[in-house]
């Protein structure tokens, strides 16, 4: 298991059977080029967290209703033998309380179907692994998202427990396009730190200004002028040179200044960063971090907090009690109801007319009451940048961008996590955007099916917008070791 960074977690391991493991941000360079030069939110999304990788094979088997997984392959004996042994020392060296519900439940093997109601069963499975964060740390499980097994959904779970060590648990439910046994290799799920007491304020653009500023001075005629012909790596000096700036101010030695240097991108985006550093709290703030929410047309992301979390109690989550040291996130919903087609070549996208052109005026209303109508005229292309909706990717990619009407705005210190909401046919990818400098969240779509339209409802979920800092992206974790080792 390889740790990097800070660590904030500690990771036991009983079987052998998975390990954590970082990824390269290109994905072992099967990005394209393109997004290899200047995507650095993607490129962070693919990098994020650590992945729950399996050293061993899993079959899982659909039978009556039920699912059922076992090892596979030579060492399938050799993984039933050390959970068998695993338990017992789990249990007299204190890991699991004695008949406890996790001892009880891993009793029955590595995996068990669970389901609610008259619901579709889902597999839990345990990875071998106990997890302790750190206090005033949860770890987030989740699925590999930008690199992933289609066939199967990971459920989304947080573990809230600093006290004792908890199973690492990965629910699964499988497709029904998967066939009856299925074979589980490699990356299963992701395990990521993150950080509760965030508070997120909606208000209207109008009482940010500084936001729809800083949007304006990055989509800039210089900006579409060189995209035209070549990638613009705006985004990259934009972060680089606030990260140089900062260092600068505390001291480190002229890196501020060499990044300036590069471009003006970042000049005007940093004031606007800056502006919120005497009242957003941040890295180094005992109070907590606060979350500006800028809503600049219709259908407003959904301020949404976590109210379960898995805890050493058993393995079904339970109501947080933690008092106001919440997780806070935001739900980015579609606002234009829209169909498209990916041929191999061109990615054809048709959205309702009426509900685009309803949504791009309010968006241009919204502007006009925040800077006048002069303002809308002198930043024509940051306007259509939004008005648009949607931005295709070059031929032969089957990627478009989506383009919520709302910023967000994190402290200085912190990004978020844009985590994306699959559907029939398409994912929505996974990103990291440096939000307290670079103010957008995009969902950005993945068409896997190829001739056959997938269609996407008014209100249909695209992104998880989970403010994180970026301590905890670097962060790594301790390896725990038992008693007798």
């Amino acid at each position: 298991m390889a740790a990097a960074g800070d660590a904030c977690f500690e990771v036991l391991d009983a079987l052998g059977l998975c390990r954590l493991t970082r990824r390269a941000g290109d994905l072992d360079g099967a990005v394209p080029l393109r997004v290899a030069k200047a995507c650095v939110p993607l490129l962070e999304g693919n990098a994020f967290g650590h992945q729950i990788t399996l050293a061993r094979p899993i079959e899982v088997q659909r039978r009556l209703g039920s699912l059922r997984a076992e090892p596979a392959g030579e060492h399938r004996e050799a993984l039933l033998r050390a959970h068998r042994a695993a338990l017992p020392r789990l249990v007299s060296q204190g890991f699991l309380a004695p008949d406890g519900a996790w001892h009880r439940a891993l009793r029955g093997g590595l995996a068990w179907t669970c389901r609610t109601g008259l619901g579709r069963p889902r597999l839990r499975l345990w990875t071998g692994l106990l997890v302790r964060p750190d206090p005033g740390v949860w770890l987030r499980v989740a699925g590999a998202a930008n690199r992933r097994n289609v066939l199967i959904e990971v459920s989304e779970a947080y573990l809230a427990d600093e006290r004792a060590f908890v199973p690492l648990v990965v629910e699964l439910r499988v497709r029904d396009e998967a066939p009856r046994r299925l074979r589980l290799e490699g990356e299963l799920g992701c395990l990521a730190p993150v950080r509760p007491g965030v508070r997120i304020e909606a208000c209207a653009l109008a009482d940010a200004p500084e936001v729809g500023q800083a949007h304006a001075e990055f989509y800039d005629a210089r900006y579409f002028a060189v995209k035209k012909g070549e990638v613009t790596r705006k985004y990259r000096r934009l972060v680089g040179g606030e990260a140089g700036a900062r260092k600068g101010r505390a001291g480190e030695g002229g890196a501020g200044e060499g990044s300036a240097r590069e471009g003006d991108a970042g000049e005007g985006s940093a004031r606007a960063g800056d502006a919120g550093e005497g009242s957003d709290a941040g890295e180094g703030s005992a109070g907590p971090a606060r979350v500006r929410l800028v809503v600049a047309g219709p259908a407003a992301p959904e301020i949404a907090e976590v109210t379960e979390v898995t805890t050493a109690a058993g393995p079904d989550p339970v109501p947080w009690r933690g008092g106001a040291r919440r997780l806070a996130s935001l739900v980015v919903r579609n606002a234009v109801p829209f169909r498209a087609t990916f041929d191999g070549h061109t990615l054809a996208v048709a959205p309702e007319a009426t509900r685009l052109a309803e949504g791009a005026a309010a968006v241009e209303r919204t502007f006009a009451r925040a800077f006048g109508e002069d303002f809308i005229a002198a930043n024509r292309g940051a306007l259509w940048y939004l008005t648009k909706y949607f931005t295709p990717h070059p031929p032969g990619e089957p990627h478009f961008f989506v383009k919520p009407w709302a910023f967000t705005r994190t402290p200085p210190g912190w990004s978020s996590l844009l985590d994306g909401i699959h559907g029939e046919g398409y994912d929505v990818m996974r990103g990291v955007v440096a939000t307290d400098v670079f103010f957008a969240t995009p969902a950005v779509f993945h068409v896997r099916r190829l001739g056959a339209p997938i269609e996407v409802p008014e209100g249909a979920p695209l992104l998880r917008v989970l403010p994180i800092p970026r301590d905890l992206l670097r962060a790594g974790f301790r390896e725990a070791r038992f008693l007798d080792a």
